[in-house]
């Protein structure tokens, strides 16, 4: 009997024991606060992406539109913020995100960024269809170098007014892979570049902005501008924020580029025979010599020999634009 109360007190203690244990377990939770949103991930260097406050005149990320948008014109935002993803073609969340060329891998965390690994990136915004093109247009990007080879000519470039290996082979129908691009280097000169007749292309406008080369681990964001002007006259304009867009980005234009038909071109060799390589390369939708007869359909990022998870994307998006009445004024050139 006294063993049997022993292992009554016993168990007794126990039960009392697990009771207040869950109690205490109770009022524990009841008294943890909420939990926190999580926070980002980012790179060993790199500030996490910020929640983005909308502001008058900025695009969804929140960052400044130089140009407004055309009425009914065409627009792309990076869906980057979506699920985690790893692709190496077109991405399975965007249509329009077209990366099955060249060659590389892209990552999605699903934080906002784009984390791009291989030899030779490359990477198109058009329509799925093939059919609408793009005309005057503001390309926005916010990059960081993180791992490369550091061949010069790679880094921070888009090209436009292009059909580059969208409508058709790139290795014969060479008027089709004519293009306007702005480059932020790996060397740490800024220029722009024409492909005339790929590969063949010609570099103009080149200055030196960075003495030590693109800088590494920090978001810099680059905007290149294309638009028409009176007169026939195609305008490029590459623009630099350091701010990592705050209040929108403080955008600088960093260069400028007129062509008339005579800044690119010379001593090229045509596209086919009879067509200049100087010709400007203007937004309508037809253009001497373009095999598909629709030349405008891409804009696309590239770059060259980049390590693993090396170069970074995030807040990108293309946007036809309203062409201004007059150009900004000249930039400054930079101090030496």
């Amino acid at each position: 009997m006294r063993q049997f109360a022993s292992v009554y007190n016993l168990s007794m203690r126990t039960v009392g024991s697990s009771i207040v244990a869950l109690a205490l377990l109770g009022c524990s939770a009841k008294a943890k606060p909420p939990p926190a949103p999580p926070t980002t991930p980012s790179f060993p260097g790199l500030p996490p992406i910020a929640g983005r406050p909308s502001c008058p005149g900025c695009d969804v990320f929140g960052v400044r539109m130089l140009y407004p948008s055309l009425a009914g014109g065409m627009a792309w935002s990076a869906r980057w913020h979506e699920s985690p993803r790893r692709f190496g073609g077109q991405d399975p969340l965007d249509r329009w995100f077209d990366a099955a060329h060249g060659d590389a891998s892209y990552f999605v965390p699903g934080d906002g960024t784009l984390r791009i690994s291989g030899p030779v990136p490359r990477m198109y915004v058009h329509d799925p269809a093939l059919d609408r093109q793009w005309r005057d247009v503001e390309i926005t990007v916010y990059f960081a170098r993180l791992s490369d080879d550091g061949v010069p000519w790679g880094g921070m470039v888009s090209v436009a007014r292009t059909n580059h290996g969208t409508t058709g082979d790139e290795g014969v129908d060479k008027c089709d892979t004519r293009g306007l691009g702005a480059r932020m280097r790996y060397d740490g000169a800024i220029d722009f570049e024409k492909e005339t007749n790929h590969p063949e292309s010609q570099p103009r406008a080149s200055q030196a902005q960075w003495a030590g080369g693109l800088p590494f681990g920090m978001w810099l964001g680059y905007k290149h501008v294309v638009y028409d002007l009176p007169g026939g006259r195609v305008r490029q304009e590459l623009w630099l924020d350091e701010s990592d867009g705050a209040q929108g980005g403080q955008f600088r234009l960093l260069n400028a580029l007129e062509d008339d038909g005579a800044a690119f071109g010379a001593g090229q060799r045509g596209c086919r025979p009879g067509i200049a390589p100087e010709l400007p390369l203007r937004a309508a939708g037809e253009r001497p010599g373009s095999e598909s007869g629709k030349p405008n359909i891409s804009v696309y990022f590239r770059s060259d020999r980049v390590g693993r998870d090396g170069l970074v994307y995030k807040w990108a998006s293309v946007r036809e634009i309203q062409a201004p009445a007059a150009p900004p004024p000249e930039p400054t050139p930079p101090e030496r």
